[in-house]
């Protein structure tokens, strides 16, 4: 056993660290939530992990994504939170750089981390693992929030105060995606924004830039981490 893990060992036992050293988990969107859950997975033993995103790191990153540095402002998230990755675990990382579209195939893993902004990427990942019973944990919206007090594990139908969530349930209702299917992780609590200000781009993310904090998006992602986790080491432990 690595020495980097012998706190996990006294807490989880050697069983679970060989369970979780057999897996391989999707990270889907490693920005402010995604980037806490890869590495939280990676610090925990995970044995293989999938960075999934096609974006760059950009000087906004800086206040909340873990792989930003001013160093390396302009090169691919994946690859700069894979560099991270490695020298802090003995995991096996995997980058995929490309945006979830309807010519997305999901690869085969044992567990998927959706931390994504995108609807219609949300929910061709909650389509997929469906189909093809891939346990998977979605994450809500985080941004407009400057306390994670309200923070709540559900399923997407019983969601609340998250406007992410409500466009999320009406996407599913139109393309027959069962919510009650999909587990979440929000924040119920009414977003809010002190200072909005349009500046030019061609999406919406880029026209109206949302106010976000490391303090909710890392939370976020650490529960998200925290929930995968424990639920591999628990079927593992089920199934032997």
């Amino acid at each position: 056993m690595a020495e980097y893990l012998s706190r996990i060992y006294y807490l989880y036992g050697e069983k679970a660290l060989k369970i979780i050293k057999e897996k391989t988990v999707l990270v889907c969107g490693i920005g402010g939530v995604g980037s806490f859950t890869a590495e939280a997975l990676a610090r925990s033993g995970i044995g293989h992990i999938i960075l999934l995103d096609y974006d760059v790191v950009e000087e906004s990153n800086l206040n909340r994504q873990l792989m930003s540095s001013k160093e390396n402002i302009g090169i691919s998230k994946t690859l700069a939170l894979k560099e991270r990755l490695e020298k802090v675990s003995e995991s096996e990382i995997t980058c995929i750089e490309c945006f979830v579209d309807q010519g997305f195939i999901l690869p085969e893993v044992d567990y998927v981390a959706e931390c994504m902004d995108t609807l219609s990427a949300k929910a061709i990942i909650a389509k997929q693992c469906l189909e093809k019973k891939i346990p998977f944990i979605s994450a809500m919206g985080s941004a407009k929030r400057k306390s994670s007090d309200n923070l709540k594990v559900t399923t997407l139908d019983k969601t609340r105060n998250d406007p992410l969530a409500k466009n999320y349930r009406l996407l599913c209702r139109k393309e027959k995606i069962d919510a009650t299917k999909i587990k979440v992780v929000f924040c119920d609590s009414v977003p809010k924004q002190e200072i909005i200000e349009e500046k030019q781009g061609q999406t919406n993310k880029q026209r109206f830039p949302l106010g976000s904090s490391i303090f909710v998006t890392g939370t976020v992602g650490l529960k998200v981490a925290e929930l995968i986790y424990n639920d591999i080491i628990c079927r593992g432990l089920k199934n032997e």
